[in-house]
């Protein structure tokens, strides 16, 4: 679980349309996949997922997120963005982004991908609190499953 302290190790998150890499403290190298929120919107097709898209995207996810946790520390870090994309997810779900910092925890990501699991499962309805756009829901399914799997309760968003 991430905690902050002078001497935390702050991996960076970069998220892009065909690629998601985590950054460690250097000297260590990044992992990187090519895996982006365009390559989950392909999964998804030109609209917001159905159930069973969303399900297929999950497992993409999974596999493209769960090798990162080789380079994460058995101790406590803070996971960090500046993601655009990212950020509007954070600023749908209710983050402060005037605080320092700017803090998304992985419950209000975990309603929020509630709310787009709930659409998915109802054809036709359309949730006013989701921006109806693929590539919103695909980073918001990205970072959902980051979270989850790299065990952390809350990403820093700058920006």
């Amino acid at each position: 679980m991430p905690h902050t302290t002078a001497h935390t190790a702050v991996f960076d998150l970069q998220l892009a349309s065909d690629h998601l890499r985590l950054v460690p403290p250097p000297p260590a190298p990044p992992y990187a996949a090519p895996l982006g929120w365009g390559t989950v919107v392909q999964a998804f097709g030109p609209r917001m997922p159905t159930a069973l898209a969303l399900e297929h995207a999950i497992a993409i996810v999974e596999d493209a997120v769960m090798p990162a946790t080789r380079v994460l520390p058995g101790t406590a870090y803070v996971l960090r963005t500046a993601s655009p994309l990212l950020r509007e997810v954070a600023l749908t779900a209710g983050a402060d982004l005037a605080a320092r910092p700017a803090r998304l925890s992985r419950a209000a990501v975990e309603n929020l991908f509630s709310r787009l699991d709930s659409q998915a499962h109802r054809p036709g309805h359309a949730d006013p609190a989701l921006p109806q756009r693929p590539d919103f829901a695909a980073a918001l399914l990205i970072l959902r499953e980051a979270l989850h799997h790299w065990g952390s309760e809350w990403i820093d968003v700058g920006g």
